[in-house]
């Protein structure tokens, strides 16, 4: 991959071809780090990698090689759009190894989160350890169910202020949303394309799938040996915090970190402090 310094609301799009599909990404990092293993990011429901918080990328790219990662159908990456989390989860492997990369850390947020576990689980020789933030497990009899609101406002056609602080921080924190969007706002060139709505409709169905218990992921947590590094709020509306421990505790080898008066973005509101743990878990034997 060579150098691949830069800042994240500067670097480049880059693509990758694995057979007829065309992949977009970004990376960035220190040029020599001490630990040669990229961290992939694997986005959430309606992201795009123009979505990723560039304070926290920048902040965790300082010592790490930061891989931002967008599946087939979505942005500029080409392909179609995948119906299932096993789905994604091999679409990342394989763009992985499209890298020539042996050896990755994965750190999903949200529905990236679901994503996580699974390429953890199906794909242990290549994931080394795990961040999720803003997801559980799949579904299971223990479940709390989401607030009745969410998904009507995360289907808004258009985020507006307060539905970005609604869904992403907790009541009382506009300044650490404003925040958030001015740093979003400082990426001024070479910007991708809204997630399309066929594209919406399928990933509303594949995490309803997972949630609601239709695939066998929570069944395989025990699987999932890698070392794992959970975060999330309390108060997040998506995510009952419930299910984060029921996460936790149904993990071999698990971390959960919690951050008070949060909701279902903590790196976003907290993104050098998230960073900096994540860094700690990382470079932790």
């Amino acid at each position: 991959m060579g150098s691949i310094a830069g800042r994240a609301a500067t670097t480049p799009t880059n693509y990758v071809e694995v057979g007829n599909v065309r992949y977009a990404y970004r990376a960035l990092g220190p040029a020599d780090p001490v630990d040669k293993t990229p961290v992939l990011f694997l986005q959430r429901f309606r992201g795009t990698l123009d979505d990723w918080d560039p304070g926290f990328v920048d902040a965790l790219a300082k010592t790490r090689h930061v891989i931002l990662f967008s599946d087939q159908e979505i942005g500029t990456s080409t392909g179609t759009a995948s119906k299932s989390v096993d789905e994604k989860a091999r679409n990342a492997a394989d763009f992985a190894r499209a890298l020539c990369l042996s050896a990755i850390d994965v750190l999903g947020f949200s529905m990236g989160g679901f994503i996580a576990q699974a390429i953890a689980i199906n794909e242990p020789a290549l994931v080394r350890k795990v961040i999720i933030i803003g997801a559980a497990g799949g579904g299971n009899p223990e479940a709390a169910p989401p607030t009745d609101i969410d998904f009507e406002i995360a289907l808004h056609p258009e985020y507006t202020f307060e539905d970005v602080r609604y869904l992403f921080f907790t009541a009382g924190r506009g300044e650490e949303t404003q925040a958030y969007l001015d740093r979003c706002a400082t990426r001024t060139s070479d910007q991708e394309p809204p997630v399309t709505p066929g594209v919406i409709g399928k990933s509303v169905a594949l995490i309803g799938d997972f949630i609601n218990g239709k695939t066998s992921h929570f069944k395989k947590l025990k699987d999932l040996h890698q070392p794992t590094l959970i975060v999330s709020g309390d108060k997040d509306p998506f995510i009952p915090f419930k299910n984060i421990r029921t996460l936790f505790r149904e993990l071999p080898n698990a971390q959960l970190l919690t951050y008070p008066n949060s909701g279902h973005g903590p790196h976003q509101q907290h993104p050098d402090e998230v960073a900096e743990k994540i860094e700690y878990f990382l470079s932790r034997s």
